[in-house]
Parts: structure tokens; C-alpha cells; sequence
């Protein structure tokens, strides 16, 4: 199953994930290694490469300012390549 979501979408580069049970869930199913909060991993899948990159949650009960929660997600953002407003 989860295989067969990432074969079915070709343009996919990298994996974003905010939740340690959802981080160890998707580390079950590839080889990859677990990046620190705001940071990536790469890992090869079919045959593809990718980025693992952990987030902060967008929670507020994520006791981080949300000014710099956006500016982890916008650097995430630029090192992918979307155009990001600064």
C-alpha cells in the first residue's frame, strides 16, 4: 500500500512529516534515518531519492513562537524550491 501511494506520484521529492507517531509510523516503512525538528534526512525509495524533513507542529500547543515556525517552514519551502514570499 504505501508503496504503491509513492509510485503513483512521480514528481514527489520529499516527505513531510510533524508527529513522532507518524515519524516512527513512516520509518516502519523506509529506510531512512530521523531528522532533528526543521531539518531533512534523504533516503532512496523505488529506485527514487527523497527528503525526510520533521517539522514543528502548527499546533499552538507547540510551545514554539509561530513567527518561527514559519520561518523553519519557509526554509523548508526554499531548499525544495517553491517560491516563498520573504
Amino acid at each position: 500500500m504505501q508503496k504503491k501511494v509513492l509510485s503513483e506520484i512521480p514528481q514527489c521529492r520529499a516527505v513531510v512529516i510533524t508527529g513522532q507517531k507518524a515519524m516512527d509510523t513512516f520509518l516502519s516503512i523506509v529506510p531512512a534515518h530521523e531528522p532533528a525538528v526543521g531539518g531533512f534526512s534523504e533516503f532512496t525509495f523505488l529506485e527514487r531519492p527523497f527528503r525526510l524533513y520533521r517539522m514543528p507542529s502548527s499546533s499552538r500547543a507547540y510551545p514554539k513562537p509561530l513567527e518561527e515556525k514559519a520561518a523553519i517552514y519557509g526554509k523548508m519551502f526554499k531548499e525544495l524550491g517553491f517560491p516563498v514570499i520573504d
